[in-house]
């Protein structure tokens, strides 16, 4: 009886092991204990999701098709991947923010600027130009000298690296005042100011020297920040996949001379702009 009880319960302990390992076999299947990378997501898809701004300096529809500095960096990164470039422009620069650190896309390429306050949010790929901030206002109409002497409306877009730049130095400057426009974006700013709509506006460089060729009026007061790098954004986490590939092409771009050719190509003119 001895020997007939241990057999029959050692039986039922294998038994018992076997459902065991079978429902733990079947919850490891029904779940993602292995998550796809980044990269691996954008490879399976065959789709490269880029969200990016409608201005000359990033995407815009040119007479040749799509054009913009941002554009061809980004169709770039598709072919270097191998897969198609999807392209999405939110509403608002807010928006955008907020979709990529929600990761409704791979990455943002919109001329974004590196801050300490995104890089809480955000992870940044390499830098591949650097822009400073500067205070715009309307030729024929009196140059401030610095933040305390600007009076008159003063209007930056809403979320942007500007604001944040601006309510550091209002610290410096307590009686300085501006609004963030949650509806423009900095060209459509540069516009008013330029049509006597806005007193000053701020924007980055680059910016300002391609809407000079529209708006020859407009004027650079001075600096508001130290040169600052430009980077795409890609949403927070451990996942550096896509960001590793991101180094990778830009390194190429660098070597191979294409990235300096596409920076002359779009800012060349500023130089000699007259």
């Amino acid at each position: 009886m001895r020997v007939s009880l241990k057999i029959r319960t050692g039986n039922r302990f294998h038994l018992l092991l076997l459902l065991l390992l079978s429902a733990i076999g079947l919850l490891i299947a029904g779940c993602d204990l292995f998550p796809q990378t980044a990269l691996e997501r954008v490879m399976d898809r065959g789709e490269l999701r880029v969200l990016t701004r409608n201005s000359a300096t990033t995407f815009y529809e040119g007479p040749d098709g799509a054009s913009g500095l941002e554009y061809e960096l980004a169709a770039g990164f598709a072919d270097f991947l191998g897969v198609e470039l999807s392209i999405e422009i939110p509403d608002t620069f807010a928006e955008l923010l907020e979709a990529i650190r929600n990761a409704d896309a791979d990455l943002a390429a919109a001329g974004l600027t590196i801050t300490p306050e995104r890089t809480k949010t955000l992870n940044f790929g390499p830098v591949y130009q650097h822009i400073t901030a500067q205070l715009v206002y309307r030729s024929g109409n009196l140059k401030p000298a610095d933040l305390g002497s600007v009076h008159g409306s003063l209007e930056v877009v809403a979320d942007s690296s500007h604001a944040e730049r601006l309510s550091q130095l209002q610290m410096d400057y307590p009686e300085l005042s501006f609004t963030m426009n949650p509806d423009l974006e900095s060209e459509e700013l540069l516009r008013l100011v330029w049509e006597q709509i806005l007193d000053y506006t701020v924007a980055d460089s680059n910016e300002i020297a391609t809407n000079q060729r529209y708006y020859p009026e407009l004027r650079i007061a001075f600096d508001i920040s130290p040169r600052e790098p430009l980077a795409w954004a890609f949403p927070a986490g451990k996942d550096h996949s896509l960001i590793d590939k991101a180094e990778e092409y830009f390194a190429e771009l660098t070597s191979s001379g294409r990235l300096e050719q596409l920076l002359e190509r779009y800012y060349g003119h500023i130089s000699s702009f007259d």
